[in-house]
This record gives C-alpha cells, sequence and structure tokens, in this order.
C-alpha cells in the first residue's frame, strides 16, 4: 500500500534498526517534502548516519518501511535507490584521486539514473558548473583542495540526476568562506533542480540559521521536529546537548 501523499517525497514509517542486542534507531517517523532543505541534528551516536545507511539500501531496517515518490523502496539494492533518485555524500569525502573532476562527475552521470553517451557527459558537465568546477575539469582530483573535493562530490551526486540529496557533514574541515560557498551552492541547487536535502551536520548554528526545519535525533529516538526557533527553545534538545535538563 503507499503510504506518501503528494506532499511528500520521502517518509520513514516506524523504523527501527538493531546490530544484534544494540537498538541503534527506535520508532523514527519522518518526512521530507519537494524541495526542503531539512537539518538532522543530534549528540554524536544518535544514529543520524544509520538512518542515510538505511534511506540508501546501505543497511535494512529490523523494522519499518521506507517509501520514496509514493513507492516502497525498503528492500531495493543501493544502486537501484541511486537509480530511483536519491544522491548522497559522505562524511570523509569519498572521490577517485587519481581521476580527473570530469571523470569523477561522470561516474555520477552513469551510476544514476539512466544515462549513456553524450547525455552522461551533459550532465556531468551540468554539475560542475553549478558547483563551480567547471574550469578544473581537467584537474586531477589528487591535487584538489578539501573544500574542491567536498564540492566534487555535491556535483557527483547531483550528476545522477537525483531528486533528495543525503548530506553528511559537508562543512566538515571547512573555513567560513568555503561554508559560505556551500550553503550558496545547496540553496541554488535547489533552486534550479527543484531538490530536496536531508542534510545531517555538527555545526548546529549553521543548521538553524539556514534550514527553516530541523529534526533532532538523540540515542536513537526523533525527540523534536520543526522551526529553527522551536528546535532552539525545547527543553529535551537542550537536555541532549548540555547533559542536564533546562532550568
Amino acid at each position: 500500500m503507499v503510504s506518501t501523499s503528494k506532499e511528500e517525497l520521502l517518509r520513514l514509517e516506524g523504523i527501527y534498526k538493531r546490530f544484534g542486542g544494540l537498538e541503534v534507531l527506535q520508532d523514527i517517523n519522518i518526512s521530507i517534502g519537494p524541495e526542503e532543505i531539512v537539518g538532522l541534528i543530534g549528540p554524536n551516536g544518535a544514529g543520524k548516519t544509520t538512518i542515510f545507511n538505511l534511506i540508501t539500501s546501505f543497511y535494512r531496517p529490523t523494522q519499518g518501511s521506507i517509501f520514496f515518490n509514493g513507492k516502497n523502496i525498503t528492500r531495493l539494492s543501493a544502486h537501484k535507490v541511486c537509480h530511483r533518485g536519491i544522491a548522497r555524500t559522505f562524511q570523509l569525502v569519498r572521490t577517485f584521486s587519481k581521476m580527473t573532476v570530469m571523470e569523477n562527475a561522470m561516474v555520477g552521470a552513469v551510476f544514476g539514473k539512466t544515462q549513456i553517451g553524450m547525455q552522461a557527459s551533459h550532465n556531468a558537465a551540468e554539475a560542475l558548473e553549478l558547483v563551480g568546477l567547471a574550469n578544473k575539469k581537467d584537474n586531477l582530483v589528487a591535487h584538489l583542495t578539501l573544500s574542491d573535493r567536498r564540492m566534487l562530490e555535491i556535483a557527483m551526486a547531483l550528476a545522477s540526476m537525483p531528486s533528495l540529496i543525503l548530506l553528511d557533514e559537508p562543512m566538515a574541515g571547512l573555513n567560513s568562506a568555503e561554508i559560505g560557498n556551500l550553503l550558496k551552492v545547496i540553496e541554488k541547487a535547489r533552486d534550479e533542480r527543484k531538490l530536496s536535502f536531508l542534510w545531517i551536520e555538527h555545526k548546529v548554528d549553521e543548521v538553524l540559521d539556514f534550514c527553516k526545519r530541523v529534526m533532532v535525533l538523540d540515542y536513537g529516538v526523533l525527540i523534536a521536529d520543526g522551526s529553527p526557533e522551536e528546535i532552539a527553545n525545547n527543553s529535551k534538545v537542550i537536555e541532549a546537548y548540555l547533559g542536564e535538563p533546562s532550568a
């Protein structure tokens, strides 16, 4: 049975994940709408990356279902999830250092929705243009800065022609100017491509400033989902980060 409405691009219903006797996620129910940029925050070990791994079929849920564009994708293989329109980045940048920037973007284009020949090349070039790396397309990735490699990973995701991109700590290791550029690229991609983003980040202030909606995980439980103002004043969130109840 289809469980998502027209206002929902992605929905997780009753998701549990256990590794042996360790319960990492408990009854997670979340949804992402079209063209939303949603922040996902929480202390270390809260289960944030596990959610990404479940959505992209790196893991399978112990219980529950995942829907995308109204279809159940819970048991699809990882490459089929990508073909449906979900792409991701990683905490530690995963690019191919011995290949050129363009060749890396082409990997995303070919691995994503079925693209061959000139169409794949066109989509890869467009993605590099969007993130500001078109002038470095012939450079070896090994010679790029960390900031450029993070942008390249986003370009690889964009080249797969997704509807949803999962960003896993894209700000890690970047300075304030590089973070500002990254935020501009995310907004531009959302506006030009009509994309949605689910964004894990440890820089809580940046998430609260940038996202209109933020979700908070703590010990595998979703403890809050709302506007930045609601999150910043939520006693459960304050307790999760400070380790003690708010006054």
